[in-house]
């Protein structure tokens, strides 16, 4: 059984960030230990991080300025 099919088919939790230094899109993937996302610009390498919180919001997809 593949790991997309052991989490019901959701597969690996994701944000969507639309990165305004170079206009590009990207996902940003969630780590291993489930407290974090973070990723880097597809361009440009600028990096970033959202923590996951209790009283975090629901917002999938971001814009970094």
């Amino acid at each position: 059984m593949s790991s997309r099919e052991e989490s019901g088919g959701q597969g690996r939790p994701f944000l969507g960030v639309q990165f305004d230094c170079c206009g590009t899109y990207a996902r940003v993937y969630r780590d291993r230990n489930g407290t974090q996302y973070s990723g880097r610009c597809p361009k440009c390498l600028r990096p970033v991080r959202f923590q996951v919180g209790a009283e975090g919001s629901g917002q999938r997809f971001w814009r970094v300025r």
